[in-house]
């Protein structure tokens, strides 16, 4: 067998594995699932599993690796971008969320995630010279509470997207999203101006 046959196997059965474990995870808990159920699940056997992986945990962490370099691409983007142009990252983001819905819900939702921690971390501005750039007038003392309050804003809207069954589209969420962060942040420049 050449080497780009046994690649495709690899990705084959390693996307088998991780399709099996967000279908399990929409159901149930993590702590619920045993490698014998997964590999059933995923038509592969135990042995296939531990070629891969070292147990549910290790695979259900590379899952989240995988997003969190993903959201990671859009985060610098967006950061990047001045405040009048970053609705079309936002949408970008926003539609990479509508297209992993299964992945993004159960990430969101997960006690054993670590998801939204990391995509806060990257999101976070790396210092106060950081903070005015994006944000002019904000209390140098509340920057960290005003960021924490969008950021967790923007995480409830989108948890409650997903878990309503996406009925907005991705435009209308993405607008709303961007509404709700801009009038906060025009209420902050209001209260710092005062």
């Amino acid at each position: 067998m050449d080497e780009n046959a046994a690649d495709r196997r690899t990705r084959r059965t390693r996307d088998r594995l991780r399709q099996a474990l967000i279908t399990m995870l929409l159901e149930k808990d993590i702590k619920d699932v045993t490698v014998s159920e997964l590999a059933g699940m995923a038509d592969v056997n135990r042995g296939t599993f531990y070629l891969h992986y070292r147990d549910v945990q290790d695979l259900f962490r590379q899952i989240e690796d995988e997003l969190v370099n993903e959201f990671s691409r859009y985060i610098v983007k967006y950061k990047n971008r001045p405040a009048l142009l970053r609705m079309p990252t936002l949408g970008e983001l926003i539609q990479y969320i509508a297209m992993n819905e299964e992945v993004c819900r159960v990430l969101i939702r997960s006690p054993d995630s670590t998801f939204i921690a990391r995509i806060i971390q990257l999101s976070r501005p790396g210092s106060r010279t950081e903070f005015r750039r994006y944000y002019k007038r904000w209390n140098e003392e509340s920057c960290d509470y005003y960021f924490d309050f969008i950021c967790y804003g923007s995480i409830a809207i989108l948890r409650r997207w997903l878990e309503s069954g996406m009925k907005e589209s991705v435009a209308q969420i993405s607008l709303l999203a961007d509404r709700m962060i801009a009038n906060c942040i025009e209420n902050i420049k209001i209260e710092n101006s005062k």
